[in-house]
């Protein structure tokens, strides 16, 4: 009989998750990896953990020419990708009123240009 947790498995499946290396990032990761997932840009400690392999890409998000070495090296490891997390986020801990417009156009790079 096949549960509902059973559709959610991710055996054989690829995912590339960023800001992996804290926080949420970390959750995500792992749940990904005891799913059955293999990771890209994950901790490869708790990845390994839970018998999936995992590769680790640096990647600045907010720069466009960096996506696509990171799915490169997700194809080149392990022939494809599946899913993908856009989890790398900042925020700066400044009111509004006293935030310089370069820490704001970073952090809209980081959080919406960085998904794109």
């Amino acid at each position: 009989m096949t549960t509902v947790l059973d559709r959610f498995r991710l055996d054989d499946k690829v995912a590339i998750v960023t800001g992996a290396s804290s926080g949420l990032g970390v959750a995500f990761a792992q749940a990904l990896a005891e799913a059955g997932a293999d990771l890209v840009q994950a901790t490869r400690a708790i990845v390994a953990q839970a018998g999936r392999r995992a590769i680790t890409v640096a990647a600045d998000v907010a720069l466009p020419e960096n996506a696509p070495a990171a799915v490169g090296a997700a194809i080149t490891a392990f022939g494809h990708v599946d899913v993908l997390v856009n989890n790398a986020g900042k925020g700066t801990a400044v009111p509004a009123t006293r935030e310089a417009p370069a820490q704001f156009r970073e952090v809209i790079d980081i959080n919406l240009n960085g998904c794109y």
